[in-house]
């Protein structure tokens, strides 16, 4: 098992890198809203949220875990969109590549990672497009997360 002094450190420098490529970019930033991930995408993600997510962020992703769990948090809806709000996908991307499970961060894959994300958006109510979320942090790192467009 990883220490948190580990995955704090790895999750900085995957940050600082996003950060990194973000400023370096100098095209204008996407929203969210403007359709940037596909009904596949999204599918892709809900059975793997219902696999590998549903026991602790629940099965509406509200963060309805089980009783015997510590709770967690919401991982879609108002309250995570502004939580989120201003930051780029790469960086919840980065977060949930790196720390999730809980129990064996680290373990899922880019694209696990990237579809529970695109579902994420999905039940938050953001619309499905015709381009896939690439997982890729850098090229994440222009598409901003909006409370409201």
């Amino acid at each position: 098992m990883i220490g948190n002094n580990a995955i704090t450190l790895t999750i900085g420098a995957a940050l600082a890198c996003v950060t990194a490529v973000a400023g370096a970019q100098t095209v204008k930033p996407v929203s969210v809203w403007s359709g940037v991930y596909t009904a596949a995408q999204n599918k892709r993600g809900e059975e793997f949220h219902a696999d590998v997510c549903t026991m602790c962020h629940g099965p509406r992703l509200n963060g309805a875990g089980q009783s015997e769990m510590p709770p967690s948090p919401a991982i879609a809806g108002a309250t995570f969109l502004r939580k989120w709000s201003g930051q780029s996908v790469a960086a919840l991307f980065v977060i949930v590549r790196h720390t999730m499970p809980p129990d064996s961060p680290g373990t899922l894959t880019d694209q696990q990672s990237i579809d529970a994300v695109a579902h994420m958006l999905a039940v938050s109510g953001i619309p499905a497009g015709n381009r896939e979320l690439p997982p890729d942090a850098g090229a994440l790192a222009g598409i901003v997360i909006e409370a409201k467009p």
